[in-house]
């Protein structure tokens, strides 16, 4: 019979005292062990630079730096137990506790759904901002410095970890001045957007499980979310996590605040019972109003009410050129103690608002709205020329909106409301609208990556192009800007046939010919202020542009490039001459 040969046994390995019971992972600059630690008598993680210090000044340094993140509280940093080192290399252990690092996480269960990845990230970013305000950079994020606990929510270890040489003849190193400390916090952003795609997509970005780097090869390479996932990502998270990781510099967020902002913005316009897209707003809404008064039109419509003669057109036709009053007086008329009043189930038109409301409800609702510039003036973020641009920015917007409405009014068909045509031309430009009043900073941002920036590479001449505004508005709130519009509609009780019609067309699909009044009144708004937006472009590519939009919508609605013209002509006078008139007190007759 043969001889039993006992079990084998593997001699555990030592780390000074520690011992050492697995490697969770390491990059191109640190390690981290799971080990026992005998004098706490508990599992600890030992984070250990790559590279051994060359002499005692060296390691002097790093023991420096750590202990500067070492010395931060906050609840997404993890709690670090020692700073010391071993036979000549430095090491600094944490407390595990209940938590896992985020490479054990991923390598025992399901890969986490988007919202756990959001909310895993949103805590990370928490940690490396209040850092990063502290003077302290990362600099090597990775699976295995990251814990995750039971209930997902994420901590941050090793900060400043991994070891820098010395320059030569540099005895120690000064503190990161703030053009260092700003591009090692770019940096940490950058690779807190890799791990956003790491997560997501079940698989490193380019390959390459290192985020550092992974970070150190973005702009000669190009990284975007594929469409095949474990898990659907939304359109408005996939902006969020392209733009992190953008080829260009200027496109990416350069500050763990700003991502942090995009990425709340998506929990509460997209995690379950948070009240969706109308989450961002509803306090500002309830607190300043939804939108000031046009400037110059408080004249103009008190006038008008002075007057006993005048008949509800006459009303309308003022009314009109503000957009603010007349989503106001909707609201007002579809709460709830209206709607008894109504023959169906909300009031869609002007006209139908004022009858209800008659002239000292119209009185009242008017008192109600902000006088311009409203909030925007006092908001004390802004001054100087940001300020002044902010409140251009949405003089601008308004005028646009009022010209979108005059047109949608004019080209209206019988089978449809005039009315109805103008308040869905002005709804589909709401969101931005409530974006340019309620969050001018990020609008700034906004349109910084709409615009175009310098040739991808050397011999080009051809500028990149800057992202389309849904792109740019998701990327930096988190929100669509339709769905924002939408939601609002909705909180204010308006009928489903303008929430129907007050999402635009899509650009990228042809126009079909509506077959119900509901898609006639969606193809007019849309043809309204998509000849509005040739107005923005220059004048050498507006008229191409307008001949476009004709071609576009000539078959669906019946027009000729004359009626185009002449309307656009038309609705301009009516809105721009509105401004001269109300600078006059018009006298009862």
């Amino acid at each position: 019979m043969a001889a039993v040969s006992p079990p084998t046994t593997t001699a555990p390995r030592y780390f000074g005292r520690f011992e050492l019971r697995q490697l969770l992972g390491r990059s191109h600059a640190s390690g981290t062990w799971l080990a026992v630690d005998p004098r706490l008598q508990q599992e600890v993680l030992l984070c250990v630079p790559r590279a051994q210090p060359q002499n005692d000044r060296e390691r002097d340094a790093w023991t420096q730096e750590v202990l500067s993140g070492a010395r931060l509280k906050h609840p997404q940093l993890a709690d670090v137990l020692e700073v010391s080192s071993h036979d000549g290399w430095p090491f600094v252990s944490y407390a595990r506790g209940q938590s896992v690092t985020l490479f054990e996480r991923l390598s025992s269960g399901p890969s986490p759904t988007p919202l756990e990845v959001v909310t895993m990230v949103c805590d990370i970013l928490e940690g490396l901002a209040y850092a990063h305000e502290a003077g302290v950079a990362h600099q090597d994020l990775a699976l295995h410095n990251l814990l995750v606990d039971k209930a997902g929510r994420a901590r941050v270890a090793g900060l400043s970890c991994c070891l820098a040489p010395l320059a030569p003849g540099e005895l120690s190193r000064p503190p990161y001045g703030r053009q260092q400390m700003r591009l090692a916090a770019e940096r940490d952003v950058l690779m807190v957007g890799l791990l956003m795609y790491r997560l997501l997509v079940n698989s490193p970005a380019l390959d390459d499980p290192d985020l550092g780097h992974a970070a150190s090869r973005i702009g000669t390479e190009i990284v975007r979310l594929p469409w095949t996932t474990p898990h659907p990502v939304p359109e408005t998270l996939r902006a969020i996590v392209n733009r992190a990781t953008d080829r260009q510099h200027r496109q990416r967020y350069l500050n763990a605040r700003t991502l942090l902002s995009a990425l709340q913005g998506w929990i509460k316009t997209n995690a379950e019972d948070t009240g969706g897209p109308l989450a961002l707003l509803l306090d500002r809404l309830n607190a300043v109003g939804t939108l000031p008064g046009r400037p110059q039109t408080e004249r103009a419509l008190i006038a008008t009410l002075s007057q006993e003669t005048l008949r509800v057109d006459d009303f309308v036709d003022i009314i009109v050129k503000n957009p603010a009053l007349c989503w106001e007086m909707l609201r007002s008329v579809n709460v709830a103690s209206y709607r008894s009043q109504t023959v169906d189930d909300g009031v869609t038109t002007l006209s139908r608002a004022i009858m209800l409301l008659g002239q000292q409800g119209l009185r009242k609702v008017a008192g109600g709205v902000r006088a311009w510039p409203g909030a925007l003036g006092a908001q004390t973020s802004l001054s100087g020329e940001d300020g002044q641009q902010a409140i251009a920015d949405l003089d601008k917007e308004l005028r646009l909106t009022c010209l979108a409405g005059h047109i949608a009014r004019l080209m209206a068909p019988f089978s449809i409301s005039d009315e109805e045509a103008s308040i869905t031309a002005m709804s589909q430009r709401l969101g931005w609208l409530l974006v340019l009043y309620h969050f001018p900073d990020e609008a700034a941002q906004i349109k910084r990556l709409m615009q175009p920036g310098p040739p991808a590479d050397e011999d080009s001449t051809t500028p990149t192009p800057g992202m389309g505004i849904e792109a740019a508005a998701s990327a930096v709130l988190g929100v669509n800007l339709d769905d924002l519009s939408i939601s609002v509609m909705k909180h204010w009780g308006m009928h489903e046939r303008l929430l129907h019609a007050c999402r635009p067309l899509s650009r990228s699909t042809p126009v079909r010919t509506p077959t119900t009044p509901e898609d006639t009144l969606r193809v007019v708004a849309s043809l309204a202020n998509e000849m509005v937006q040739t107005l923005s472009l220059e004048p050498q590519k507006s008229a191409q542009s307008m001949h476009q939009v004709y071609v576009r919508y000539a078959r669906a609605l019946g027009l000729t490039a004359k009626e185009c013209t002449l309307t656009l002509e038309h609705a301009t006078r009516l809105v721009d001459s509105a401004a001269l008139r109300s600078a006059k007190v018009v006298s009862p007759a």
